[in-house]
C-alpha cells in the first residue's frame, strides 16, 4: 500500500536530451543459435518499459556511472545472449502464414541510450505513482530507429 500523498502535478516539458545510442555487444563471443518461443510467446509479444530513479551523488559522476553500466551490461550479455539476438520467423512449421516467430541469437546486440535532463527530483514530483509525463524519459519511436536494421529493433533497450 502507498502511503497518502497530494498529486503534484511535474513540469511539462521534462527537458529530456538524447546524448548517445550505441548498441552494446556481450564481452566475450557467443553461440549462434535460435530460441523456439512458445505459444503464449506468439501471442502476448508487447514492450514492457520501466523507469527508475536514483539520486546522483558527487562521488560518482553520471559519466563515470554511464561507463560502469555499460561495461557490467556487456559481461552480463554472455550469460543472458538472448537478449543481443533479433526476433524473427523460423523457416519452418507455422502453417499458412509461415513459420513461428523465434529468437534468432544473432549477437546483433542490445540499445544502450544515454540521456539527461535538466529537472531535479524534485521538480517531477512524487515518484511513487506512475505519471503520464514519465514517458517522456524514455527515448522511443523514430529516434530509435538506427538502433536497428530494416526495422528490426533490438530486444532490450537500456537507457541511462
Amino acid at each position: 500500500m502507498g502511503t497518502p500523498h497530494q498529486f503534484q502535478e511535474p513540469p511539462r516539458d521534462l527537458k529530456v536530451t538524447l546524448q548517445e545510442k550505441c548498441l552494446v555487444f556481450p564481452s566475450e563471443q557467443t553461440e549462434r543459435k535460435s530460441l523456439y518461443l512458445s505459444n503464449i510467446d506468439q501471442v502476448l509479444n508487447f514492450h514492457f518499459q520501466t523507469v527508475h530513479f536514483f539520486r546522483a551523488r558527487e562521488d560518482y559522476p553520471p559519466g563515470a556511472v554511464t561507463e560502469r553500466i555499460k561495461n557490467g551490461l556487456s559481461r552480463v550479455l554472455v550469460a543472458y545472449d538472448f537478449l543481443v539476438g533479433r526476433l524473427r520467423l523460423s523457416d519452418s512449421g507455422g502453417g499458412e502464414g509461415g513459420g513461428r516467430l523465434e529468437i534468432d541469437c544473432d549477437g546483433s546486440g542490445v540499445g544502450f541510450v544515454v540521456a539527461s535532463s535538466e529537472c531535479t527530483l524534485e521538480e517531477i514530483g512524487d515518484l511513487v505513482y506512475p505519471n503520464p509525463a514519465f514517458r517522456q524519459l524514455i527515448a522511443q519511436g523514430s529516434s530509435m530507429d538506427e538502433l536497428g536494421t530494416d526495422g528490426n529493433l533490438p530486444l532490450c533497450i537500456v537507457q541511462v
